[in-house]
């Protein structure tokens, strides 16, 4: 009997290392871009904040309980079913309604940079972005952050072989071409001309593109710089990109295509050679650094040739 009670001990001893060695194993430290969290194990209930991760989680094959749902992209329509909580805007989130869903892992974008500390009071928080001058860098860098947390490396790394053989196959047509362009986003009666470093420096940065300028006109600032129509067409681009900010907040269908049929615009290489592009709106403003999303901005830029 004493030999059997300690074998028994044995066992329960055993079986107690056993379990705390899997949970140590369990236990992972995740770096996002804004610091890092430590999580124990695979997170079951995950709130969402942002179209961007969203899709890349749909796309990993990862299912939220809470989502936002205004904005959201026709492609991801299946979260508008009410099984998924809304959580709010992408810059309000409802967080009476986050505290409902009980997450076990928020995810935010850099839209709600500033609420970060008072999400993590919630649950463990990390944060979904991209640096302007950096997309396809930080876009890879959050696609294996989620295949981390998710165990789902395998998935994330051919997410990105997939999209870098496209990505290098456009960007090699863009630099043999060699043509220069312009990137400028209508915004009502504004114009905002984007170049390298900017919000949407991929045109430039990874797609290589040269930049149009003009030398007679000046302009201001470093996340886009208003401009004219006499500016464009002094600046003689053989390509223009026009991404209407309008139509991807969904304050109306959007005026770009009606603005942008003018003289100065048609004096322009550009017009001249039908490359005036209008981008998807929600990809390039909305969705930015979602799997699909860049994929639609690369097509966009793509149909040049």
């Amino acid at each position: 009997m004493k030999s059997l009670r300690s074998w028994t001990r044995l066992v329960v001893v055993a079986a107690g290392v056993l379990a705390a060695a899997s949970s140590f194993a369990a236990t992972k430290t995740i770096q996002h871009h804004e610091g890092e969290i430590t999580l124990d194990g695979v997170p079951k209930r995950v709130v969402v904040l942002g179209h961007g991760s969203l899709d890349t989680l749909d796309r990993l094959g990862v299912e939220p309980v809470g989502v936002v749902k205004a904005m959201m992209p026709t492609y991801l329509d299946k979260y508008q079913d009410k099984k998924y909580a809304a959580m709010g805007s992408v810059k309000e989130p409802d967080f009476e309604a986050i505290y409902m869903a009980k997450p076990d892992l928020i995810i935010a974008e850099a839209r709600l940079r500033e609420m970060m500390g008072e999400l993590n009071k919630i649950a463990p928080t990390i944060m979904y972005a991209v640096d302007y001058g950096e997309y396809w860098k930080d876009t890879q860098a959050n696609w294996r952050m989620l295949g981390e947390v998710f165990d789902k490396q395998k998935e994330a790394d051919a997410l990105i072989a997939n999209t870098q053989a496209k990505l290098d196959d456009t960007r090699a047509k863009a630099q043999a071409s060699q043509m220069k362009a312009m990137m400028v986003m209508n915004n009502g009666s504004n114009l905002a001309m984007f170049n390298q470093g900017s919000r949407f420096s991929m045109v430039f940065d990874e797609f290589g593109f040269n930049p149009a300028r003009s030398e007679e006109v000046k302009t201001t600032g470093s996340h886009g710089n208003l401009i004219s129509f006499e500016y464009i067409a002094d600046a003689k681009p053989d390509v223009i990109f026009v991404l209407d900010r309008e139509q991807a907040i969904g304050k109306e269908i959007g005026k770009a295509k009606s603005r942008f049929n003018n003289v100065l615009v048609k004096s322009t290489p550009a017009s001249q050679n039908d490359r005036i592009v209008y981008l998807n709106p929600n990809a390039w403003y909305i969705t930015m650094a979602g799997v699909t999303a860049t994929d639609i901005m690369i097509d966009d830029i793509a149909q040049l040739f």
